[in-house]
């Protein structure tokens, strides 16, 4: 496959035209913009329910700390390893804030909830986050961009929410994650620009592999999350493996310089 597109900036801007366009395509009737205000969690059930959504937040934030903690020092380029540095106090503040907004709810610190949760990221997910760069790209496609269809899908159907972790999340977490995801497309285009026509094409092959591989052992615990998304804020998930494929599709078709007629049978959220 010959990288044959020229790319333009990856921004916040251009995240939001392309999910709209997967909406127009796939799911025309999920609103553009938020039609209602999320209330907070009133029944215990709801409480215990919305305790458990933030749990799984705090895990996702503290697994990624956890990943690049591990691998920050396998790479002898400074750029990165400034970016990381960055990504792990960014995730570390996020993690923390949902844990004492959790604590909060529930009356318990979750501390030893959250790290279950996080050993069960280390479970679906292997060695594949810290066994080479290839695995490690994945790690943050999968943990970063590969992502924000849901992040859309919250922001726009969610129906229940913590107005202080509403607050933190506006002020603090979306800044942090779009510099993050900017940080990745720049790390990339830094490798691949850098190579020859025929390095891209192993470069393209190897990020697929590695990618599906992510995807592959993602899928299990992508279910459970939407299914827990959907109980404890009311998300709408019908449509959302068809709006995460498309937009995973999108993603590694910017990434690797090519038409998305061009990469190959993916694994699907639903395999």
């Amino acid at each position: 496959m010959t990288a044959i597109l020229t790319r333009p900036a990856w921004t916040t801007d251009l995240e939001l035209e392309i999910f709209d366009k997967l909406l127009d395509n796939y799911a025309p009737h999920i609103p553009k913009k938020r039609l209602q205000e999320p209330r907070p969690p009133e029944t215990d059930e709801e409480k215990e329910n919305f305790y458990r959504f933030r749990i799984a937040g705090a895990a996702h934030d503290l697994f990624i700390v956890q990943v690049c903690a591990k691998i920050i020092d396998s790479f002898a380029d400074p750029e990165l390893q400034l970016f990381l540095s960055r990504q792990i106090g960014d995730d570390g503040a996020h993690a923390q804030n949902t844990r004492l907004r959790a604590q909060a709810i529930s009356g318990r610190d979750p501390i030893e909830d959250i790290q279950k949760q996080v050993q069960k990221h280390w479970d679906y997910l292997g060695d594949l986050p810290i066994r080479n760069w290839q695995g490690f790209l994945a790690f943050e496609l999968h943990y970063e961009l590969h992502i924000v269809a849901l992040l859309f899908i919250n922001s726009r159907t969610s129906k229940i929410n913590d107005p202080d972790s509403a607050k933190f999340a506006a002020e603090r977490i979306l800044p942090d994650e779009a510099v993050h995801r900017l940080g990745v497309v720049d790390w990339w285009q830094r490798k691949f620009d850098r190579a020859s026509s025929a390095e891209k094409e192993d470069l393209i092959a190897q990020v697929i592999e590695a990618d599906e591989e992510g995807q592959r052992r993602r899928n299990p615990y992508l279910r459970d999350h939407w299914h827990l998304s959907q109980k404890a804020i009311g998300i709408e998930i019908d449509n959302l493996p068809v709006l995460y494929d498309t937009w995973r599709q999108e993603v590694l078709s910017y990434f690797l310089d090519i038409p998305i007629s061009r990469l190959p049978k993916l694994v699907s959220v639903n395999d």
